[in-house]
């Protein structure tokens, strides 16, 4: 990804996210629009496709029911090994070098750090059947006649979710996408809510920098800017500090769940919410079909994602399709990717992810009401994606650190070290290690 995002072109997309359906009825209906051509998945029969995931897939998966329909159709058969994310960086060069490869794989980043180890899919694959952000953010092109390493499989977005009936018992009226609140307005809500003793917090965050760096671009702060043809380190800018102080001020007034972000607890928050003792939790998209199957106890919705001292914020992302160029059955791998991103097919997808569609035309339409009242928000909230994200994406700075930078921000919470002193130190890192100016 070189160049920045058009928020008039994310705001575009909006027309072809997908949409969840409550309840896990499964009762929508899916639309869909002419995507590829005739798939010759069935081409191929009576083979073993070995695909490498990042987690071990909970029963009814979307993507490996998937798999298994497309290997009952076609006479196949489908062999899944799990690799997680941070043990795939070291792991798949292993692999590559030993010809111990898996013949389709889900990343978020080899394609982009091996590039030379995997096909270029642009010559299988019409890459124009998809939406431009998904193909920017996943595959990191930005233009269709590039070379395209990885296909999109998933496309979600950062969001708000919160507890109807403990805004409800506290006296507080949900915002709207026209009129969003403010990060203070949030903290406010947060005591509000808390005090009402309707929930234990007023509002809780995943323990990532996805997540929290949402509020850092909210104040116009970056870890990077532009410096001519290379990058300039601002992780320690004053906007950064701010942010940062803020956050630490809230998780020392009890309104969060301090332990999680001071590295005294691996409890995911995400429970914390399903079990009613969050008012509101910043987490992703992905959670939304977990919810509608889990929480059973309270009701729950979407709220628009509030808006800083300089904007809002939303982070996109997701994990794409790759096929390594000496895997011993690629031309099997083709043939699913063929049979995969076929409307029909991707569609049957979309129901079992009920998540955002990467294909342009293909949408999962919920029947339930309420889930078309919350996906109206999270489509809404792709058009606060920041410019300054867009360039951090644009830097890859994680090539050269990553999870230093959130062991950064959780001894500044811990109260290990000031905001300032946690920022300039990663700062430091980043700079010395990138070849970038301060």
């Amino acid at each position: 990804m070189k160049k920045v995002l058009s928020l008039a072109l994310a705001a575009a997309m909006t027309m072809s996210l997908a949409a969840c359906g409550g309840s896990g009825s499964g009762t929508g209906s899916t639309e869909s629009g002419a995507a590829t051509g005739e798939s010759t998945g069935a081409a191929l029969t009576g083979q073993t496709l070995k695909v490498m995931l990042s987690e071990e897939p909970t029963e009814g998966d979307a993507f490996s029911t998937t798999l298994q329909k497309w290997a009952d159709e076609t006479g196949n058969q489908v062999e899944l090994m799990v690799i997680p994310y941070d043990d795939q960086l070291t792991k798949f060069p292993l692999m590559a070098k030993n010809k111990d490869l898996p013949d389709l794989l889900s990343t978020t980043r080899l394609a982009y750090l091996y590039p030379e180890e995997f096909l270029d899919l642009n010559e299988y694959i019409d890459v124009n059947i998809f939406e431009p952000q998904a193909l920017q953010f996943i595959a990191l092109v930005d233009s269709t006649d590039e070379p395209v390493k990885a296909l999109p499989q998933q496309f979600t977005v950062t969001n708000v979710f919160y507890n109807k009936d403990a805004f409800e018992a506290a006296g507080l009226t949900v915002p709207t996408v026209d009129d969003r609140w403010t990060m203070e307005e949030v903290y406010d809500a947060a005591r509000t809510l808390q005090e009402s003793g309707a929930v234990k917090y007023g509002m809780a965050m995943d323990f990532s920098r996805a997540r929290y760096d949402n509020l850092m671009y909210m104040n116009g702060g970056s870890l990077t800017e532009r410096d001519g043809d290379s990058f300039k380190v601002v992780v320690d800018s004053e906007q950064n500090v701010q942010a940062l102080q803020s956050f630490i001020d809230v998780n020392e007034e009890g309104i969060l769940p301090k332990a999680i972000w001071a590295g005294g607890s691996s409890d995911n928050p995400g429970d914390y919410f399903k079990n009613g003792d969050v008012g509101m939790y910043f987490s992703g998209s992905w959670n939304y079909n977990t919810f509608t199957n889990d929480i059973t106890g309270f009701d729950w919705g979407v709220m628009p994602s509030p808006v800083g001292s300089v904007s809002g914020s939303c982070i996109l992302g997701g994990a794409g399709l790759a096929i390594p160029a000496n895997a011993p059955q690629k031309e099997l791998a083709v043939s699913f990717l063929e049979w995969f991103y076929t409307p029909e097919n991707f569609g049957s997808y979309l129901e079992l992810d009920k998540g955002l569609s990467s294909l342009k035309d293909v949408a999962y339409v919920p029947a339930d009401e309420k889930a078309a009242a919350d996906y109206e928000i999270l489509q809404a909230e792709v058009g606060q994606t920041t410019e300054a994200y867009v360039v951090d994406e644009d830097s890859q700075w994680r090539d050269y650190y990553d999870n230093e930078y959130r062991d950064a921000l959780k001894q500044a919470v811990n109260g290990d070290m000031s905001a300032q002193d946690a920022l300039t130190q990663f700062a430091d890192m980043l700079a010395e290690k990138s070849g970038w100016s301060r």
